[in-house]
Parts: structure tokens; C-alpha cells; sequence
């Protein structure tokens, strides 16, 4: 039986009410929000557990479909996570969790708003995908490429196609990193905006990022 949390240690915001503007906090209060975080979690481990395993199935056999599977699962994340958010949130007013939460999100009368900031994420990490593949273009060229897959024996690379091949990975990796973090600043907190204050997507993702980057 999942334990009702005890008052809690933050103000949160009525559901649909104008959520407060995102505020620049030192470093040490990510600390606390561990702390938080584990009180969540204790409040109902079993339940917290059973669900992120049914999570988890729903991923895996989302992947196995092609194509679809994969659309699926970047479109519907967001709306399990918003389930989430109602489970959290129901938690904080001294309700019990329940493994329905995580469902809640398709109910909650956003589902088309979370599904939105799913598009939003998969159309950027697509873009993002793109200008990798154009670093490595860039920075190999389709003349290093052909050379490297056409190679029967890896001994015979060239030194300098080693070093292209180095500096594109590394180049890869830098712009992946720091797109990908942009993307997830992005993400972070939109979900729990649109389902517990009913702000529209973009908004939410355009907070969510403002208070990452006033954070960052």
C-alpha cells in the first residue's frame, strides 16, 4: 500500500494555475532535491518500482515494432511522464500512488499538448542527427567513407584518415553532447507544466529551458 507523503517542503502550484516564474538557485540545492526526490520515492517504493518496470516493457516492445515502434515511443514519452507528474503530484496533496498514474497522461485532457512536446523533441534530436551526419561529411568527406568501409584489412588505413576519423568523432560528439543537453533542458520540465499548471507546449518548453539555463 503506497504511504501518503507528508506535507510538502515546496509550494506547488494548483493545477491549472500560472506556474512561478523559474528562479536562479545555488548549486547546493540540488542536494535537497535528491532528498526530495528519495521521499518521493519512499512514499510507495513497490509502486514506484512495479511502475517504471511496466514503463520499461512498454519501451522495449514499442522498439520491436519497425518504424512506427520508434515514432510511438518519442511521441508517448512525454504522456507517461506526464502520467508520472499526476502520481507525484497526487503524492504531495497525501493521495496514494497508483500504478494507473503512469496511464494517466493519455486522460488527463493534454494528451495532445504532451504529444506536441514529444513531435517538438523528436523533430529536434532528427535535426540534430543531421548536422552530426554533416560534421562527419564535412570533416571525412564521402572519399574517407568509401576508404574506410571498403577496407578489407584495418591495418591499412592511412594515418591521416585515422586522424579525420578521430577529429569527426570528436567533433560528433561535442556538437551531440551539447545538442542533446539543449534538447533535454528543453524537455525537462515541460511535461509537469502542461499536465499540473495546463500551460501549451512550446510555453512549457520555453520555461522549461529558461529555468535549466538560469540553472545551468
Amino acid at each position: 500500500m503506497a504511504t501518503p507523503l507528508p506535507p510538502p517542503s515546496v509550494t506547488i502550484a494548483p493545477p491549472n494555475g500560472p506556474a512561478p516564474e523559474p528562479r536562479k538557485l545555488p548549486a547546493g540545492y540540488g542536494a535537497s532535491w535528491w532528498s526530495e526526490g528519495w521521499r518521493v520515492f519512499s512514499a510507495a517504493p513497490g509502486v514506484w518500482i512495479a511502475t517504471f518496470v511496466i514503463l520499461f516493457v512498454l519501451m522495449v516492445l514499442m522498439l520491436m515494432v519497425p518504424i512506427i515502434g520508434t515514432l510511438a515511443q518519442s511521441l508517448l514519452m512525454p504522456v507517461f511522464v506526464g502520467g508520472l507528474m499526476l502520481g507525484c503530484n497526487a503524492l504531495a496533496r497525501g493521495e496514494p500512488l497508483r500504478i494507473g498514474h503512469l496511464f494517466d497522461g493519455f486522460g488527463s485532457g493534454r494528451f495532445g499538448a504532451l504529444v506536441i512536446i514529444g513531435g517538438v523533441v523528436l523533430a529536434a534530436s532528427i535535426v540534430l542527427g543531421l548536422i552530426c551526419l554533416a560534421v562527419i561529411f564535412a570533416t571525412i568527406g564521402i572519399a574517407g567513407l568509401t576508404a574506410i568501409a571498403s577496407m578489407t584489412d584495418p591495418t591499412q588505413i592511412s594515418i591521416a584518415t585515422l586522424m579525420s576519423f578521430g577529429a569527426a568523432f570528436f567533433i560528433v560528439f561535442l556538437v551531440g553532447l551539447v545538442g542533446t543537453s539543449l534538447v533535454a533542458m528543453a524537455f525537462w520540465f515541460a511535461p509537469a507544466l502542461v499536465v499540473l499548471n495546463g500551460e501549451e507546449p512550446i510555453a512549457a518548453m520555453r520555461r522549461s529551458f529558461h529555468a535549466c539555463w538560469r540553472n545551468r
